[in-house]
C-alpha cells in the first residue's frame, strides 16, 4: 500500500494574455503550492477496475473523479493492470479554486508509477497531466513556479521563501469558463506577457498582484472586495482573488501573524478560514507525494 499527500495551490496574480482557438485562454500566473493536503491510500487489487472511495465530500466515484481518471491514464501508460483500490479523505475544500481534484489526478500518476516499478519519462508524465486539466502539471513537482500557456508551460521560481496565508473560503461556486469568458470581453487581446515572476523575491511577495479574472468575478460577487478589506483590516499586507475564485487570501509576515488576523478578522456568516504556508523554492521534501506504508 502506498499512502500520498496530494497539496492545495494558491495562483498569485493571474494575466489573460490571449483566446485560443480551442476555447482555452493563454495566462500567465505564480503558482505556490500550499501546506493543505487531501490524503490519499493506494493498493493493488484482486478485483478489476478502479475503486474509489471518497470521504470528507460528497464527490463521484466513477469517471468523472479526476483521481480515478488520473490512475487509468496511468495503468494504460505503465501497462498496470486496472485493478486499483483508492481511499481518498478530502481535507482541501472543494470547488475553491484551489486545485484539490487536479492534486488528486497528479498524485495517482505518481503512485501508479511507483506500484508499476516503471518510471515514465518527464513528457509522458506531462501528457498525461495536461489530458486531465491545465493545472494537474503543477502538481507533478510543486514548488513556486511561473504557469505560462495554459498553465502548463512551467518555470520554477528561486529564491522565493516560506510564506503564510489566511485564506477565506467564499460560501459560493465560480463557473470558471464564465469568468474568463466576462474578463476577456473586457481586455484588448492578445497582448505581450510580463515578468510575472518579480512578483516574488527573497522577501516574499514584492509587488501587488494582479488577477484579470477579479474585476470580472467582483462584480457579480462583491463579497470578494469585502473579504479583501476584511483582511486588510486584519493586518494582511497583501490580498487577492486566487485564479478564478471564490477564494481570497491575504499575507501575512509569519505564523503567529497569520494566527491574530485569523482571530480577529470579521466575516460573514458561512465563510470560513484557512491558515497555511507555501513552502519555499528550496524546502526540498516539505510533505507531499508518495510514502510507503
Amino acid at each position: 500500500m502506498l499512502s500520498l499527500r496530494a497539496p492545495a495551490k494558491l495562483n498569485l496574480g493571474l494575466r489573460i494574455l490571449a483566446r485560443r482557438a480551442d476555447g482555452y485562454h493563454e495566462i500567465e500566473t505564480v503558482f505556490l503550492p500550499l501546506r493543505l493536503f487531501d490524503e490519499i491510500a493506494v493498493e493493488c487489487s484482486e478485483t478489476p477496475g478502479i475503486q474509489l472511495d471518497v470521504r470528507g465530500a460528497l464527490l463521484p466515484t466513477d469517471r468523472r473523479n479526476l483521481a480515478g481518471r488520473g490512475a487509468e491514464l496511468a495503468c494504460q501508460a505503465t501497462g498496470l493492470e486496472p485493478a486499483l483500490k483508492i481511499r481518498l479523505e478530502k481535507r482541501i475544500p472543494i470547488a475553491a479554486g484551489l486545485g484539490g481534484g487536479s492534486s488528486d489526478a497528479a498524485a495517482l500518476i505518481l503512485a501508479v508509477e511507483e506500484l508499476s516499478g516503471k518510471s515514465l519519462d518527464a513528457a509522458t508524465r506531462q501528457g498525461l497531466a495536461l489530458q486531465l486539466g491545465a493545472d494537474v502539471p503543477f502538481f507533478l513537482d510543486p514548488r513556486p513556479a511561473t504557469g505560462r500557456g495554459v498553465g502548463e508551460r512551467l518555470e520554477p521560481i528561486p529564491g522565493v521563501p516560506e510564506l503564510w496565508w489566511l485564506l477565506l473560503l467564499l460560501p459560493f461556486p465560480i463557473a470558471t469558463a464564465a469568468a474568463y469568458r466576462a474578463a476577456s470581453a473586457e481586455l484588448t487581446l492578445p497582448r505581450d506577457g510580463s515578468s510575472i515572476a518579480s512578483l516574488l523575491g527573497p522577501s516574499g511577495v514584492i509587488s501587488s498582484p494582479l488577477n484579470d479574472l477579479e474585476t470580472a468575478v467582483a462584480r457579480r460577487h462583491p463579497e470578494i472586495g469585502a473579504a479583501r478589506r476584511a483582511l486588510e483590516r486584519a493586518g494582511a499586507t497583501v490580498t487577492g482573488m486566487s485564479g478564478s475564485g471564490p477564494t481570497v487570501y491575504g499575507g501575512f509576515p509569519d505564523r503567529a501573524a497569520t494566527e491574530r488576523g485569523a482571530a480577529i478578522v470579521k466575516l460573514p456568516r458561512g465563510v470560513e478560514t484557512r491558515v497555511v504556508s507555501s513552502p519555499g523554492s528550496d524546502s526540498g521534501n516539505w510533505g507531499w507525494g508518495v510514502a510507503k506504508w
